[in-house]
């Protein structure tokens, strides 16, 4: 499963990404500024954290580490625990 979120070089994450950054942007600016980054990134072949530190508002305000945790899918596992406890409960219920 890694290596398919990896194939995307980190543009999978682009909503995240529009996340973490709209409460310091601004969600209208943080959207262009993801967008921005994400046609970088595909033209010219790099990861989606390269281009967020090409763009100055984003290099401004996120140091390397930040934009990295950011483009991270293990960090980003949304609803991913109230759908297991779901099943582990239906799953209590079957037995």
């Amino acid at each position: 499963m890694r290596v398919n979120l990896d194939a995307t070089h980190g543009l999978i994450m682009a909503e995240a990404v529009m996340m973490g950054l709209a409460p310091q942007l601004g969600r209208e600016t943080a959207h262009h500024v993801v967008k921005r980054a994400c046609d970088r990134a595909l033209a010219d072949g790099v990861p989606l954290a390269d281009a967020l530190l090409l763009d100055p508002e984003v290099a401004a305000r996120l140091d390397r580490a930040a934009i990295e945790r950011l483009t991270d899918p293990a960090s980003y596992l949304g609803s991913t625990g109230s759908f297991i406890d779901r099943v582990l409960a239906a799953a209590r219920l079957v037995v």
